[in-house]
């Protein structure tokens, strides 16, 4: 008897780790129906039927939903995994994600745990390590065990890209690293991020450049001067 048990158990859990990896690969896309929005399968078979105002793609297997102005999250099954209490919501990465709970900012897993409890004004979404978070009106990083790693002490700051972040002081914009360096100085009108390729667009007086890592222009951008757009 205990062998038939066994074997029923092994059985039951193949299942159920089979309909688990079918239910993750299946490929499942948003539609939209008298102004609300439901899921669909790859064979066109209603997942979630629509009901919702709002909703993401899938990210890990979770897609946020919006009704009624708050924010939860469905599972790859259709699911509410996380129930709509949120006024704000990120797609998780790495297992983490951005919500705003009772007007601040926090991390939670995918078990609606926190990881990081909501103290923040503004927070964004874990690039490179560090999360950009906001306190006092001033921006900052966090790690992820919620370390505060560079003080709030910015007027704006962008997420780390290619090692850096663009973030501005007395109006100026420069670029630090991960441990809070200054590598360039505090002396452009708009900075943005670095690419994959080592390069970010930068502002000073009325012209634009693109920099390399070292802040050495590698050219000048030419703007069309009635519309203001990049050439």
């Amino acid at each position: 008897m205990n062998t038939y048990i066994k074997m029923a158990a092994l059985l039951t859990g193949s299942l159920n780790l089979l309909l688990s990896d079918l239910a993750f690969g299946q490929d499942i896309s948003r539609f939209y129906q008298e102004g609300k929005v439901g899921y669909k399968d790859k064979m066109n078979l209603i997942l979630v039927y629509p009901k919702y105002d709002a909703g993401s793609d899938f990210s890990e297997g979770m897609a946020i939903v919006m009704k009624d102005g708050k924010r939860g999250y469905i599972n790859s099954v259709g699911q509410e995994s996380i129930a709509l209490k949120y006024d704000d919501a990120t797609l998780f990465d790495n297992g983490i994600a951005c919500v705003k709970y009772a007007g601040l900012y926090g991390f939670i897993n995918e078990q609606d745990h926190w990881l990081i409890q909501p103290i923040f004004e503004n927070a964004f979404p874990f690039s490179e390590g560090c999360a950009r978070v906001m306190k006092n009106g001033k921006w900052g990083f966090i790690n992820s065990l919620g370390d505060v790693v560079i003080p709030c002490q910015y007027e704006l700051a962008t997420n780390f890209s290619n090692g850096l972040a663009a973030v501005s002081r007395n109006n100026k914009f420069g670029y630090i690293d991960v441990r809070g360096n200054t590598i360039l100085p505090f002396e452009y009108e708009m900075a943005g991020s670095f690419t994959e390729e080592g390069n970010a667009i930068i502002g000073q007086g009325k012209e634009q450049y693109k920099i390399d890592k070292k802040g050495k222009i590698i050219e000048k951008i030419e703007l069309d001067e009635e519309r203001g757009e990049k050439r």
